[in-house]
C-alpha cells in the first residue's frame, strides 16, 4: 500500500472516531508534509522511517523558516511531531506496521508565556462604549464585544453560535464543537444578555431584511445577513480599540485573556475559569494566576513603604 493510501486510511479512521473536519485536514497535511520532506532523503514510506529520521525531522522543524519569515514557535513544532506520532500509532494498531519509530520521541519543552495583552477594567469600559449603538451595525458590534468579554469565548466559537445555543431566561450559552470538538455551557452575564436580547428582537431582523436565506440561524450576521468571517470580527475589534485610543494591540482573543484574568483577580475559582474557557488542562488556566501574581509584584514595588527607601 502506498503512503498516500495509508494516509487516506488514516483519514477514514479519524472520521470514524468523530474527529473535527479541521482536525482531520490538519493531521493529514502535517503527515504529508513529513513524507514530502523524507522523500528527498531516500525515505520513501512508513516502513523506511527510523527513530533517527524522526530526530532529523524534529531538528528540521526547529530550524525551519515559516511563511512569516520566522522560526515556528515550539508549540507548532510539537504539533507537527504529535500528528506524525498519531499516524504511526494508527499504523501499528491497524497492523500496517510492526514498529513505531515515534515511540520514544521527546517533545521540546514549551515555554510558559503569559498572555501578551490584558486590558484594564477602564480600558474594557472604553472599548465597550466605542460602538455607536444608535446604528444597526453599531448595536450589533456592541453586543459582540459584550459577549466576548462576558463569556471568554474563542473567536470561532462566537461566530458559530446559533439561536439554538442561547438561553436568555437561564442566562447561559451552549458552545458546541469548541476546541477539541467539545461542547460546554458558559454563563452569560446580565449586561451581555440585555444587549443580546435587544439585538435578537430588533437589530438582527434589520440585518436579515435583504438576506438570501431568511431562515439563516447564525447569531451574528453581516449587513446583508451573511455569516461574519474571522477576519471581519478581528477588524471590528481592532477598529473599536483604535476609537477607544487603546495603545496595545487588541484582538478577539484579548477579550478571552482579559475575561479570565479579571475573574481570577476577583477571586473566581480556577476550576470554574477552566470550565468556562474550555481548557482541557488546568495548566492552560494557571497562566492567569501567574499574571495576577505579576500584577501583585508590580503593585508591591509601587506602593510598599520599604520599596521607596534607598
Amino acid at each position: 500500500m502506498t503512503t498516500d493510501e495509508l494516509i487516506e486510511k488514516y483519514r477514514e479512521h479519524l472520521v470514524a472516531i468523530n474527529r473535527a473536519r479541521k482536525t482531520i485536514h490538519t493531521q493529514a497535511q502535517r503527515v504529508k508534509k513529513f513524507f514530502t520532506w523524507a522523500d528527498g532523503r531516500n525515505v520513501h514510506g512508513p516502513a523506511d522511517v527510523t527513530a533517527g529520521t524522526i530526530l532529523d525531522w524534529q531538528k528540521h522543524l526547529a530550524d525551519e523558516i515559516n511563511n512569516r519569515g520566522s522560526i515556528s514557535i515550539v508549540n507548532t513544532q510539537n504539533q507537527h511531531l504529535a500528528a506524525l506520532a498519531n499516524f504511526f500509532d494508527y499504523l501499528r494498531q491497524a497492523d500496517y506496521l510492526a514498529h513505531d519509530p515515534t515511540r520514544d520521541i521527546e517533545y521540546a519543552k514549551t515555554p510558559q508565556r503569559l498572555p501578551k495583552a490584558v486590558l484594564t477594567v477602564p480600558e474594557v469600559k472604553k472599548l465597550l462604549q466605542a460602538p455607536d449603538v444608535n446604528t444597526v451595525l453599531g448595536y450589533r458590534d456592541r453586543t459582540i464585544l459584550e459577549m466576548l468579554y462576558s463569556t471568554g469565548a474563542r473567536r470561532q466559537e462566537l461566530l458559530n453560535l446559533t439561536f439554538d445555543d442561547v438561553d436568555l431566561d437561564g442566562g447561559i450559552l451552549m458552545i458546541r464543537q469548541g476546541k477539541g470538538s467539545k461542547d460546554r455551557v458558559v454563563p452569560l452575564g446580565k449586561i451581555a444578555a440585555k444587549y443580546l436580547e435587544t439585538y435578537l428582537n430588533g437589530i438582527r431582523p434589520e440585518l436579515m431584511r435583504y438576506a438570501a436565506d431568511p431562515n439563516f440561524k447564525q447569531l451574528f450576521v453581516s449587513l446583508r445577513g451573511k455569516v461574519l468571517s474571522k477576519n471581519a470580527l478581528a477588524d471590528l475589534v481592532a477598529k473599536y480599540a483604535r476609537l477607544a485610543r487603546i495603545k496595545t494591540p487588541v484582538t478577539p482573543h484579548t477579550f478571552r485573556h482579559t475575561c479570565a484574568t479579571h475573574m481570577i483577580r476577583n477571586r473566581a475559582g480556577i476550576r470554574h475559569v477552566q470550565d468556562m474557557l474550555g481548557h482541557a488542562n488546568l495548566s492552560s488556566t494557571e497562566k492567569y494566576i501567574r499574571l495576577t501574581i505579576t500584577d501583585l509584584k508590580e503593585a508591591h514595588t509601587r506602593f510598599h513603604p520599604r520599596e521607596k527607601d534607598r
